[in-house]
């Protein structure tokens, strides 16, 4: 027999292909220009951005001429190419932009996309600065453009029937948060790094290789020599970006903002970290745990070897969340009911694998990006705010740049005063 969910999955199934076969005129469409072209934007984006018939992608963007003729052959066809994303932002034809760049770049190119008149699908984070999250939400508002963060899950099926599970309250009260992003373990080389001299290589500079606007990467960053590791690894360096913190950390704590209901940032961040792998530099550590303070609620995000995801520990249950479905269980109350068999707990535990649905880097209207995608376009239409418009993804990314601030300042307290962030004594 058919459940009702895999029945909802053909329909709309159904529904998606009805759509694409009913492809709007070329004046019906809004025209997309997309600025950064790396592995997000190749493998995720364009894919999705091209099967949705509602869009249709006439330029490209990037400082890196591979990234942009691995792009241009993704797209086929007539599209416009160019290593200057201010040459993209001047053609009027040009509806919205999809702004992939390293996190260094996103406001710069956000405030300058608004004053252009052009709606946004913005990468997360939001910047690895915190006044340029703040800048660039003004320039949203004054400019009333709409303004779509790349936190999919909240546009996630599964993530929504979790963050229903919390607000009927079987958590009891939650206070407290942990998420979980493993990393800092020793990774092989990718293919292409340097490999005469292992990792040192490809940290060490060197000339840009051919067709890298390596001024125009660095854009508003301090002027390094070029490495093999910034132009690859680019995430784990303080120039452009706060390392996993602000990379899967920002999804993980997004979740916990939406389920609580969180609209400011973390009062406070405070971090420990270490070099464990490898020597201590100018990267991101290999090792994290930072603590965050919020008015309900504390948080913590730890880099250890565990099952990514989200955790929310409440009084009276504790849920675990991640892109494959959610856990819920009872916790031990007053009477130990794990220990003494008069007693019952408060609720069975509960186990949902929900995320059946296609995976984020297969263009669907099914997918988490898919539906992100759709509900920017109808916000494109309504002029409402999207489901993470920029200021909730701003809110989102805020604390883990915040937690970033305590790691390179020996793990001081950073305090949120209200409209920004201060080291406290």
């Amino acid at each position: 027999m058919e459940n009702r969910r895999s029945f909802l999955t053909r329909a709309m199934a159904g529904v998606a292909a009805a759509e694409v076969s009913k492809a709007p005129a070329a004046s019906d469409q809004f025209v997309v220009g997309f600025i950064g072209t790396g592995i997000r934007a190749n493998s995720a984006l364009i894919p999705q951005f091209k099967f949705n018939p509602s869009f249709r992608i006439a330029a490209l963007c990037d400082v890196y001429k591979t990234n942009l003729d691995e792009a241009a052959g993704r797209v086929g066809g007539a599209v416009d190419t160019y290593g200057d994303y201010r040459r993209v932002l001047d053609r009027k034809d040009i509806d919205v932009v999809v702004i992939a760049a390293p996190d260094h770049w996103h406001c710069p190119m956000v405030m300058a996309a608004c004053e252009a008149g052009k709606d946004i699908y913005l990468e997360k984070p939001v910047s690895n600065d915190i006044d340029m999250c703040l800048k660039a939400v003004a320039a949203a508002r004054r400019y009333k453009r709409v303004v779509q963060v790349g936190l999919m899950q909240r546009s996630s099926l599964p993530f929504t029937e979790a963050y229903k599970v919390v607000q009927s309250g079987i958590l009891g009260k939650v206070r407290h948060v942990v998420v979980i992003n493993p990393g800092g373990a020793v990774r092989p080389a990718r293919p292409g790094a340097p490999a005469a001299a292992g990792r040192q290589a490809r940290t060490e500079p060197s000339d840009p290789p051919p067709g890298l606007d390596w001024e125009m990467f660095q854009g508003p960053a301090p002027r390094r020599p070029y490495s093999y590791s910034r132009q690859h690894d680019w995430r784990m360096y303080w120039d452009y970006g706060c390392g996993p913190l602000s990379d899967w950390g920002v999804h993980l704590l997004d979740i916990a903002h939406w389920y609580m209901g969180v609209t400011e940032p973390a009062r406070t961040a405070d971090a420990v970290s270490g070099w464990f792998n490898r020597p201590q530099d100018e990267r991101f550590p290999d090792t994290t745990e930072v603590s965050w303070l919020y008015k309900d609620f504390v948080a913590n995000y730890s880099s250890r070897s565990d099952l990514l995801g989200t955790y929310l520990w409440g009084d009276q249950g504790v849920l675990f969340v991640n892109r494959y479905g959610y856990t819920v269980r009872p916790v031990p109350t007053g009477q130990d009911w794990t220990r003494t068999s008069s007693a019952k707990p408060p609720f069975e535990e509960k186990k949902v694998a929900l995320h059946d649905e296609p995976g984020n880097y297969q263009a669907s209207f099914e997918s988490d990006c898919g539906r992100h995608i759709m509900n920017f376009l109808e916000c494109i239409k309504s002029r409402e705010r999207p489901v993470c418009d920029i200021e909730i993804g701003a809110v989102s990314t805020m604390p883990t740049l915040m937690g970033g601030l305590s790691i390179r300042n020996g793990g001081k307290t950073v305090a949120w005063n209200g409209h920004g962030a201060e080291l406290r004594a």
